[in-house]
């Protein structure tokens, strides 16, 4: 139980991390970065660090050597997931609220259970369903959708798209894993694929002379990095070896801590408004993750 629990501490934390995203991606844009070129900087930079940790972990290419069908997930989850999530969900932070852009992503979970059920036989227990609902109801509330909010439809669809992209992650991160033990590997080489994708949308020469032409311009590279570290890095691999311990859809669940965290990002550093509503939302999404914790019921024995 306690392992277990370290492991779901572990999703967790990549969600706070990953809620970070809005606070990089609003300061990039200030400095005239667009979504495209937010993505590309911590695609491209994601995938440099990753591979570099992943070549010195196995004192070489020891962790390439995988199956072709291994390479095969890592493909489709490099432009699929990590690709695709990051450009529909930059785009959609640009539309919307940081808040209401995280609960968009996080339509995930209901994705995430329904491949579950179908790939995975993965039992659709009542604690499961109290949990997501609780939780798709906070979020809602933290997203202003409940209150006076004005909503981009554009916004809407982009998040929703973003959610998909984000369900498969999980599920590919499963697939892999069952083959290999490794869960840095998954995440360095999926950032290859989607570093292909990065380079096709994007122009690095076009970002690098931006930079430069910044004032301060080593503060701008170290905020690339800080971006890649704090967004990519650190919260994929926690994500990976979390839920290695722990069910997909229990995973996805738990990594609710994003949007709540990205709430409280929204209004302490981008300085946007949260309402009654919001503070509710805030509470039901922490309860939701206290109730997937929460130990199962022992029966009593009868004699």
């Amino acid at each position: 139980m306690i392992k277990n629990r370290i492991y779901a501490i572990l999703v967790i934390l990549s969600g706070v991390l990953w809620s970070t995203s809005c606070i990089f991606v609003d300061l990039l844009g200030g400095w005239g970065f667009n979504s495209f070129q937010c993505s590309a900087i911590r695609i491209l930079t994601s995938a440099i660090i990753l591979n570099a940790m992943l070549i010195i972990k196995g004192k070489g290419f020891k962790y390439y050597k995988v199956s072709l069908g291994s390479y095969v997930i890592t493909a489709i989850s490099g432009i699929c997931s990590v690709f695709a999530m990051c450009v529909l969900y930059y785009a959609c932070l640009t539309m919307t609220s940081a808040a209401t852009a995280a609960i968009l992503i996080y339509t995930a979970p209901l994705f995430v259970m329904i491949m579950s059920l179908i790939f995975f036989h993965e039992r659709l227990t009542l604690t499961k369903i109290s949990a997501f609902i609780i939780a798709i109801a906070g979020c809602a509330l933290v997203s202003g959708v409940v209150g006076e909010a004005v909503v981009s439809v554009k916004g809407i669809v982009l998040g929703v798209l973003a959610g998909f992209s984000y369900s498969l992650y999980g599920i590919l991160t499963s697939f892999y894993m069952k083959k290999n033990k490794e869960p840095l590997a998954f995440t360095a080489q999926s950032f290859i694929f989607a570093a292909i994708g990065a380079l096709c949308i994007a122009n690095p020469v076009e970002i690098v002379k931006k930079a430069v032409e910044l004032p301060r311009t080593w503060l701008v590279f170290a905020v690339f990095v800080l971006f890649a570290l704090l967004t990519s890095v650190l919260p994929f691999f926690l994500y990976s070896k979390g839920v290695s311990g722990v069910s997909a859809s229990t995973a996805s669940i738990l990594a609710f801590s994003e949007p709540l965290m990205a709430a409280v990002w929204g209004v302490t550093v981008l300085g946007q408004s949260l309402d009654i509503f919001g503070i509710v939302g805030i509470v039901l999404v922490v309860a939701a993750i206290v109730i997937l914790n929460l130990p199962p019921l022992k029966r009593k024995k009868t004699y």
